[in-house]
């Protein structure tokens, strides 16, 4: 495990090297992600949410404090670290399913590995399709494409406009976590468009309503079956949530590949 850690330490490495950057903001950002990477695997395990963009903002803003980097290489570091972290919450969720499920480590050790590297042919194929079929001017917050993540990489690598208001909302985002408050849904509910936390809202309102329903329904039934109603319920939900995200982006990225194909074509 030890010779496996320093290995992927000496290829992180020679990337950050490729990518331009010097050894001190090279050595910040490999030692960084290995500390972001086990609080994202903590966080997973904790909560069922990766928040990588996060862990990729705190490592850039280390490297721009400590180093003189430029917004392109910042723009990489966020990246590296961001998949880095979104990688390793996902084999930790993974390898708990496995684990439940009494599945091989080892085979699911290959899996990964050969999911990371397919992953990432295929998601560049996929952005390079969409770019082709809707342009540069689809993504952003007025576009097609949101990307809120995004955004507040290009905010933060740009430097912050208001210093200030970063703070007060520091404050209160700290304030109200303390109190048990959901700080990062209020604040994704403020920065995203309107139309998106009018959509979600809209979401909870009806799962809301099936709950009530089912909860009625289930008030007349046995204990015993109450109970496994309310899983069967439970996973009523979940499936059909599922359903709506990947119908949306399977759709979406059906008609990318149309409108190339018919680009092609003409």
């Amino acid at each position: 495990a030890g010779l496996a850690a320093l290995a992927v330490a000496a290829v992180a490495l020679l990337a950050c090297f490729a990518l331009g950057l010097g050894a001190v903001p090279s050595v910040i950002v490999v030692l960084l992600a290995f500390v972001t990477c086990a609080m994202s695997a903590q966080s997973v395990g904790q909560t069922g949410i990766d928040p990588m963009e996060i862990f990729g903002l705190i490592v850039l803003l280390a490297v721009a404090a400590l180093s003189d980097v430029a917004q392109v290489q910042l723009f990489f570091v966020a990246g590296v670290v961001a998949v880095a972290c979104g990688l390793a919450g996902d084999i930790m969720n993974d390898f708990k399913a496995g684990h439940v499920l009494g599945t091989d480590p080892r085979a699911q050790w290959i899996g990964q590995a050969v999911g990371g590297v397919l992953g990432a042919v295929v998601a560049v194929a996929v952005m390079a399709v969409l770019l082709a079929a809707y342009g540069p001017d689809a993504f952003g917050l007025q576009g097609t494409f949101v990307a809120a993540q995004a955004s507040v990489v290009a905010t933060m690598v740009a430097g912050i406009p208001s210093v200030p208001a970063f703070l007060v909302g520091l404050a209160v985002g700290f304030a109200l976590y303390l109190l048990g408050a959901p700080a990062m849904m209020l604040g994704l509910g403020i920065y995203l468009p309107f139309y998106m936390s009018l959509t979600a809202f809209l979401g909870a309102m009806a799962k809301m309503a099936y709950d009530a329903v089912c909860a009625r329904r289930r008030a007349k039934l046995p204990p015993d079956e109450a109970a496994a109603r309310l899983k069967a319920q439970d996973e009523t939900g979940l499936v059909v949530a599922s359903g709506l995200l990947g119908g949306e982006s399977v759709v979406g990225v059906v008609i990318a590949l149309a409108a190339v194909a018919a680009g092609l074509g003409a």
